[in-house]
């Protein structure tokens, strides 16, 4: 669907009262309340399990409607004015699923039946949808026709824009698993394994520390050259010289902790070093834009003039890099904060929708990770977890950003 600029204007507004713990039965009636300003009375929400990771958007929606993760399965959440359901796409879930509040009323049923299912409970419409851009096609054929209401993803995600006092805490104990995680990588390469063996070990410990998901890339050559996530693109082994870039990316309680930090298996070498330099430049006028009142689009607007002044893009034109920012919440890249950031990884010539006009205010969440790489030189990122406060914003990861120099 085309977006409709004084619609999400509209949300976005909305979205700016001082946020607060908001039960999830509360945000669900607020979502229904969306739907009956837009000429409908119920809602069908789809969402992926946690299993995908940061390759899923709809499972933030769900998550956020519902506390529920059907991890490896899929979910369908039925709101209406008679109440809330939820139908449990694979029955290895209905134990996990029995312990959810009585509040939500939960249905053992497989995704093919679903159509079914939602026939018979007779829903009041129009029935508007959520997630369903992300639904498998033949799923899609048999739900589409009983959605004759429109689609209510911007609104749901105009209710996540700002994080309340619990999700603030859920983030803060997701950025001090992190942090801990960036502490054990000096161990974790004096062991001279793989990296791929060392991502292993990274990510269990996440686990051991109650994180739902973890997903690391470690980068460890002499040049780095992009972000190395999969045990065939990670068996090399450390060795004196090499650049060390870490990326963690995990959920607490399905609120997402993520962070970029790099260095040297000893001193940094002086083109490195000029590298760290210009994304440490970036981050700072990030950070120098990051106010309430301003709009988010500046962000990214500073770290790109701070690269363009640089002259490296001229000097280098191979030069690779992936988003300067995007938000965080339930999903990796949360909606309509993500937007401002574009993917600059993205080589394919496809046109990115225009972002909405975001003003930036309290309890928004972003991740801030100026990054580049250069064929034969090297590369460079930081990331930082920013909470947007009254009068500016919080870094939630306390490690330092310097380049460390692992023995």
């Amino acid at each position: 669907m085309p977006r409709d600029p004084a619609r999400v204007s509209r949300i976005l507004s909305r979205a700016m009262g001082a946020p607060a713990h908001i039960p999830h039965t509360d945000r669900r009636a607020a979502l229904l309340a969306e739907a009956g300003a837009c000429g409908a009375a119920s809602v069908l929400v789809f969402g992926f399990g946690s299993a995908l990771g940061a390759g899923t958007r709809s499972h933030g929606a769900l998550r956020y409607l519902s506390g529920w993760d059907g991890h490896e399965s899929l979910s369908l959440l039925v709101l209406s004015p008679t109440g809330s359901r939820l139908l449990v796409g694979s029955p290895f879930m209905m134990p996990l699923a029995a312990r959810l509040p009585a509040d939500l009323t939960v249905i053992d049923a497989r995704p093919p039946d679903w159509h079914r299912a939602v026939q018979d409970m007779a829903l009041p419409g129009p029935v508007a949808t959520v997630g369903f851009d992300e639904m498998p096609s033949a799923l899609h054929a048999r739900l589409a026709p009983l959605a004759d209401g429109p689609s209510l993803d911007a609104q749901a995600a105009g209710l996540r824009l700002r994080k309340d006092a619990a999700e603030i805490a859920a983030h803060r104990a997701a950025a001090r698993l992190c942090d801990d995680l960036f502490a054990r990588l000096g161990p974790e390469l004096a062991r001279r394994a793989s990296a791929a063996d060392i991502q292993v070990e990274l990510e269990a410990h996440a686990r051991r520390g109650g994180a739902d998901y973890c997903r690391t890339w470690l980068t460890i050559r002499p040049q780095a050259d992009y972000c190395r996530y999969w045990p065939a693109e990670t068996a090399s082994f450390p060795e004196p010289g090499d650049q060390v870039l870490l990326g963690i990316a995990l959920t607490l309680e399905g609120h997402w902790g993520h962070g970029i930090r790099m260095g040297a298996i000893g001193p940094l070498a002086p083109d490195h070093a000029r590298l760290h330099g210009l994304v440490e430049d970036m981050m700072a006028a990030a950070l120098r834009a990051l106010r309430p009142g301003q709009p988010l689009a500046g962000v990214e607007a500073a770290m790109e003039q701070t690269l363009r002044a640089s002259g490296i893009m001229d000097a280098h034109p191979g030069l690779r890099r992936f988003r300067n920012g995007h938000g965080l919440g339930h999903s990796y890249e949360e909606p309509i904060l993500t937007d401002a950031f574009p993917q600059h990884f993205d080589t394919s010539g496809t046109a990115a929708a225009a972002a909405p006009e975001v003003t930036i205010a309290p309890g928004m969440l972003l991740e801030i990770h100026p990054n580049l790489f250069i064929p034969g030189v090297g590369g460079a990122a930081l990331g930082e977890m920013m909470l947007v406060t009254e009068n500016g914003f919080d870094s939630l990861l306390t490690f330092p950003r310097s380049p460390v120099a692992w023995a």
